[in-house]
């Protein structure tokens, strides 16, 4: 597995969790209708773009090789990028935002290995932009994956 394709399962998971049903926004409904994409959001057409509101994007942060207890493993850094649009009157968008990065959290510690190679480390952090314009909020969830690394083929012939 690659960190290409690591994105790509994860964000396929993040969908399945969003339109089972079982997701709540705290305050308000912000978790309607939330789009999830891979690697980075489409390009903005117009400021009114709906495309770019409600979203996680699923993307790459930085990677490095590590040697643990004799296995080489990939660690890759996995970030989910949340933006919500959030009219509701409690003005609870940072709230919603980290009660959505929690379940996405515990999702993936409860189901531990996905596709049978790769699972997330415990240790995971959160940075919100309270800078964001209301209605708008973000915050970005940053988790760590261990990857087994590829297996080099045609050895057997060098011994």
């Amino acid at each position: 597995m690659t960190d290409v394709i690591l994105v790509s399962t994860i964000a396929a998971e993040v969908r399945e969790m969003l339109s089972s049903g079982g997701l709540q926004a705290l305050y308000g409904n912000a978790f309607e209708d939330i789009t999830v994409y891979e690697h980075d959001i489409p390009l903005v057409q117009d400021e009114d773009d709906e495309d770019l509101r409600n979203y996680i994007v699923v993307m790459t942060g930085d990677e490095e090789t590590v040697e643990e207890d004799g296995m080489d493993e990939w660690n890759v850094e996995i970030h989910f990028s949340i933006n919500i649009m959030d009219v509701d009157g409690t003005r609870a968008g940072n709230i919603n935002i980290l009660n959505l990065m929690n379940e996405i959290y515990m999702h993936f510690i409860t189901k531990g290995i996905i596709d049978r190679y790769c699972r997330m480390e415990k240790k995971a952090y959160k940075a919100l932009n309270l800078e964001a314009p209301y209605p708008y909020y973000e915050g970005d969830l940053i988790t760590n994956w261990k990857l087994p690394l590829p297996v080099e083929e045609g050895l057997e012939d060098l011994i």
